[in-house]
């Protein structure tokens, strides 16, 4: 029995750095969700806002290399890869979906300056 306790040990060792360097299961919801943030950031026009824009570029990147990472077979650093990827890709659509609400709150700010303008013009030819 003494003899067979080292072989024992290489086994359980062997298991054990196999088990470590599996990678873990395919994040291939992950990879759906991060995928479909970047679509959603593209047909908001994230490409049209500078910072979008790098965002976007960013997100799709990390696609890339975590679908890299899969083929090699290291599925947890592809998955936090993607939940990045996902991130960058919400932060896209926010900067793009906050870069219109500024465009058009400006746009409704002038529309009002220009409405009390004429206002006063009105009121002003009244008074004579």
């Amino acid at each position: 029995m003494h003899r067979s306790t080292p072989m024992l040990t290489m086994v359980l060792l062997g298991a054990a750095c196999f088990a470590c360097a599996s990678g873990g299961a395919v994040p291939s919801d992950k990879l759906a969700r991060s995928e479909a943030a970047v679509r959603a950031a593209h047909e908001l026009g994230a490409e049209q806002s500078p910072q979008a824009a790098l965002h976007l570029r960013l997100a799709r990147e990390q696609i890339d290399k975590a679908k890299k990472l899969m083929q090699d077979g290291d599925n947890d650093k592809a998955g936090l890869l993607l939940s990045r990827a996902e991130a960058d890709a919400e932060v896209a659509t926010n900067l793009t979906r906050e870069s219109a609400a500024v465009s058009e709150a400006q746009k409704t700010m002038a529309t009002v300056q220009q409405m009390r303008s004429t206002l006063q013009m009105q009121q002003g030819n009244g008074g004579m």
